[in-house]
């Protein structure tokens, strides 16, 4: 199995005999076992008694291995790589916190005797806001206008952004509108997320729609024919843009 995942594994072991350690619990890959591979991280929370959080934040001895690198990324938890290669990200909560952080499902890999876990089960997700079309076209086509004017005036990291990230990224969600999904796991948060796997359509668009840094002009170009491709695009618009290309 994945690395990280044994290291999970054997610190819920270990957790059996801390009795301020009320549950661990596994995110991301680290419970979709089905999408865990050779490049997975350890994602967790660890819930603590009342009183302990403090003590497991700022002493990081509990993980029972050598760190080699640590970085506190939030109030909550850090970002982690181990002497062995494991990378984790983690996060330290008390029971009365849960109720107001978002995640998603997670794996439970150790629960204290007693302990609800209706306190691990997702409360503050929103359920994802449907694609709107004719958005996500008019402000793809409103950031090719403007990246292609940064790019004109010599501002290439700008226009990088506007057509390679913002316009680009507004076109990949209208994939759900174009192309048959195939049975993959969603990730909540990040959208384009294996989006190679889910739309075997994907790699050759996205190749066009980011080429790099020294192409935004022919970016914006690729961006400008699949937008007139697939939908009724305002012209005006086209026209536009294409006269300062």
């Amino acid at each position: 199995m994945n690395q990280a995942y044994e290291t999970l594994v054997s610190m819920a072991k270990r957790f059996e005999t801390d009795p301020n350690v009320c549950c661990l619990l596994g995110l991301g890959s680290m419970s979709e076992l089905s999408r865990m591979d050779q490049y997975s991280d350890m994602d967790f929370f660890l819930i603590i008694e009342d009183g302990f959080k403090e003590t497991y934040i700022k002493d990081l001895s509990w993980f029972g291995k050598e760190i080699v690198f640590s970085f506190q990324n939030t109030k909550d938890g850090y970002k982690i790589l181990f002497a062995d290669g494991v990378f984790a990200e983690f996060a330290v909560f008390i029971q009365s916190e849960m109720p107001h952080i978002g995640f998603t499902k997670g794996k439970v890999y150790y629960a204290k005797p007693g302990f609800d876990l209706s306190i691990v089960e997702p409360k503050q997700l929103k359920p994802k806001k449907p694609l709107k079309q004719d958005f996500n076209i008019n402000e793809a086509l409103t950031n090719l206008y403007v990246g292609v004017l940064r790019e004109k005036r010599g501002e290439h990291a700008s226009a990088f952004t506007f057509i390679q990230v913002y316009a680009a990224d507004l076109i990949m969600r209208l994939f759900e509108d174009l192309f048959v999904a195939a049975d993959t796991l969603d990730d909540y948060y990040v959208f384009e997320r294996r989006i190679e796997f889910k739309y075997q359509e994907s790699k050759k668009i996205l190749s066009g729609l980011k080429q790099g840094y020294d192409k935004n002009l022919e970016s914006a170009i690729f961006a400008l024919e699949f937008l007139n491709l697939h939908y009724s695009v305002n012209q005006a618009m086209v026209i536009k843009i294409k006269s300062l290309i």
